[in-house]
């Protein structure tokens, strides 16, 4: 599958010392929260794979706990919290990668996985540590990160490694902050360079830790990153700005490229931020988000085609229509490619004496 350009995607709140620019002849999309329709995928789809991923010994697959489908010419690499799987693009397990412990090339838990695919090698963030692997799942080295770091994202692109960080409960003479950045690593899993996205002042801590990933992704020619509301101040209701644009990035420079356009802009009658906007990103055609609307609870994924001017607002997810799933999917952009996407299905068989691996779907977006 060929590989697409970056785009990154930010939600923006304080400040942006990477340079903002004015947010002038955007475009703005409106978002209909009062609707609740599913999105057949035919719609959207242009080609759709499924592939069967074989269940042995070591290759079970729980899936409530993937964090991330990782794709290269040859593998299919699944990561869960604690493990990494490597298939064959038949769905044929192959080997496991690492392992999980506190020893050399060991992982305690798994928050992030990119792969760089020329240069075959797999970084892996765990609780204090980068490891790089090879395919193989030879550890090649492993470096310390910097203890006030919570990496909420990671992306390999253009021969760096890109993290999406949050220093937390930070504090200098303001008061007490949150500090956002990219970091810029080499293979040699080094700093090169860094920039931040936001400073944020709270009277007091509190965190919130929302479970939505996808904040870097590629789609060519340029480097998209979405920062969305990973951490706010539970305790201290100010920060009602929704973070509801998306930017490009060029040379450090934030620019504006689409803004999503909520129902008060996202505001009730008493000053409180009602949608709570987690995820948004571009394809070449259309415009995904997932947000929650507090007014009832609900998650919704949206999508909107840039080449008919159709939004579509979803409680449940996108309709399999191609391979007649009954229940209703959500959709994961695969974060080397924005033109791609994946999901899992587990189909289980009257005669089956145990639950099998889940299908996985790999689908091509129309342009």
């Amino acid at each position: 599958m060929k590989k697409l350009s970056r785009f990154l995607l930010l939600t923006c709140f304080s400040f942006f010392s990477c340079g903002e620019s004015k947010q002038d002849d955007i475009l703005e999309i409106p978002v209909d929260i009062d609707q609740n329709i599913s999105l057949p995928l035919s719609d959207i789809v242009e080609e759709l794979i499924t592939v069967e991923l074989e269940l042995t010994d070591e290759s079970l697959i729980n899936p409530d706990r993937i964090k991330r489908v990782l794709l290269d010419e040859n593998h299919i690499i699944i990561t869960e919290m604690e493990k990494i799987l490597v298939f064959n693009k038949k769905g044929k397990f192959v080997r496991a990668i690492g392992s999980r412990g506190q020893g050399p090339g060991e992982y305690t838990g798994i928050r992030s996985i990119a792969m760089g695919e020329k240069n075959r090698r797999l970084f892996v963030i765990s609780s204090s540590k980068i490891i790089c692997y090879d395919l193989d799942g030879n550890c090649l080295r492993e470096s310390k990160t910097d203890p006030g770091w919570s990496v909420t994202d990671m992306n390999y692109i253009n021969d760096e490694l890109l993290l999406v960080t949050e220093q937390y409960s930070r504090k200098d003479e303001k008061g007490l902050f949150n500090h956002s950045a990219v970091y810029r690593l080499n293979d040699e899993l080094q700093i090169k360079d860094s920039c931040t996205i936001r400073k944020t002042y709270f009277e007091r801590t509190g965190l919130y830790i929302h479970p939505h990933e996808d904040f870097i992704l590629y789609r060519n020619p340029t480097v998209s990153l979405y920062f969305s509301d990973l951490y706010h101040n539970m305790q201290n209701p100010a920060e009602t700005v929704l973070r509801d644009t998306l930017y490009r990035l060029e040379k450090n420079n934030l620019i504006p490229a689409l803004k999503l356009k909520f129902k008060n802009n996202g505001i009730d009658g008493s000053g409180n931020k009602f949608i709570q906007l987690f995820n948004m990103y571009r394809s070449t055609r259309y415009v995904f988000a997932v947000y929650r609307n507090d007014l009832n609870n609900n998650f919704y994924r949206f999508c909107y085609d840039t080449k008919t001017g159709k939004g579509y607002n979803m409680q449940d997810g996108y309709t399999d229509d191609i391979n007649n799933i009954e229940k209703r999917k959500s959709i994961r952009p695969l974060n080397t490619d924005a033109e791609i996407f994946y999901y899992w299905h587990t189909h289980m068989n009257p005669n089956d004496l145990e639950e099998p691996n889940p299908t996985l779907y790999i689908g091509k977006l129309k342009k």
